[in-house]
């Protein structure tokens, strides 16, 4: 997990989040909690940044949902004036566009395991998902505890990346990684982590020598839709120790192809499961789709086992809300996991 000094939800509530990432705090936007009453009115005076949302219209035709909701962040000290800045308003349309803010990156480690590279985006994001750090303890475990039952590192796919948080709790403990998302600048965000908390060798997979001590494992980097990538290893009869999958509810493909989490989910993970090794392995799903909460993803990857393993397999499944706690002990809904291990 992350140490107090390096991440903390401080306070939620009014719609809003207040969080400490390194060196800086953030007041962020946060629908969940919304009808909810902070727990420390006094302390959301300490923010050093604020992210505020403007809707922008765009062509005609053209949903809400396809633009999202951009905004601005917003220096309230010293401090968050060294990483934001917003750039000067045209003075003939007074008008200043979502994207046209300065933000600098901050580094933030992950306990002493890996580092990010943390930069503010126009949509509020920094390239990292706190909720997901217990996610990453439990992909250290269960790759270490893989590779003492055979004696040799896992192989692990880690589908929709991100900026590689999964990947480098895995290849911290040994596994050989791929890690696959459509987007391709977050795809080189992820490679600059990896290189950023373990150097250059073996994080593109290249050895580092017949002698030397492995300390991480190698991470091979796809840009590519998942869909599309998983029916190619299935042709290719690829096999896979683990599999991680963060989805979005929507999304695009790296080459336009559409991603409907309702529609695309259960067949991607079936195809999924038939990829794993019947030695050792395990799946992680996690979401943040309404409809799809614990329960159901659940439901999904047990019957997605049942098919593969047939009934009677040692697995032992997991499902359950995810969460962030804050300083006064208050859980932060943060979306939902599944789990499932499979012992021969």
């Amino acid at each position: 997990m992350f140490t107090r000094e390096q991440y903390e939800l401080i306070d939620f509530g009014d719609g809003r989040k207040l969080e400490r990432m390194g060196e800086l705090v953030l007041d962020r936007p946060c629908p969940t909690v919304n009808g909810i009453r902070p727990a420390y009115s006094d302390l959301w005076r300490s923010a050093d940044v604020y992210f505020f949302e403007r809707r922008f219209t765009g062509k005609k035709g053209t949903s809400s949902a396809a633009l999202g909701v951009r905004g601005m962040w917003r220096p309230l000290s010293a401090v968050g004036a060294r990483f934001f800045a917003p750039r000067e308003v045209d003075s003939l349309s007074q008008k200043l566009q979502p994207e046209e803010s300065i933000s600098r990156s901050w580094m933030l480690p992950f306990s002493d395991k890996f580092v990010f590279e943390l930069k503010g985006s126009p949509f509020g994001h920094v390239g990292i998902f706190p909720e997901q750090a217990e996610n990453w303890d439990l992909i250290e475990e269960l790759c270490r505890e893989g590779e003492n039952r055979l004696g040799s590192p896992l192989r692990v796919l880690n589908l929709f990346g991100y900026t590689g948080g999964s990947a480098l709790a895995a290849a911290f403990a040994h596994a050989d990684v791929t890690h696959l998302d459509a987007a391709g600048n977050v795809v080189a965000q992820a490679k600059r982590n990896a290189s950023l908390s373990f150097g250059t060798d073996r994080v593109d997979g290249d050895s580092c020598g017949d002698n030397c001590e492995k300390k991480h494992g190698a991470i091979r980097w796809i840009t590519d839709d998942a869909v599309k990538f998983v029916k190619r290893e299935e042709r290719r009869k690829a096999g896979y120790h683990g599999i991680i999958l963060d989805p979005p509810s929507y999304g695009h493909g790296a080459r336009g192809e559409v991603w409907r989490l309702s529609r695309d989910l259960e067949p991607l993970l079936e195809r999924c499961v038939n990829l794993l090794n019947s030695d050792f392995n395990f799946t992680l799903l996690t979401g943040h789709t309404p409809n799809f909460r614990y329960q159901k993803l659940g439901q999904m990857l047990r019957q997605a086992y049942s098919r593969r393993f047939g009934s009677g397999t040692k697995t032992r499944f997991l499902a359950k809300p995810l969460g962030i706690r804050s300083r006064n002990g208050a859980i932060l809904p943060a979306g939902d996991m599944a789990l499932a291990v499979f012992r021969k």
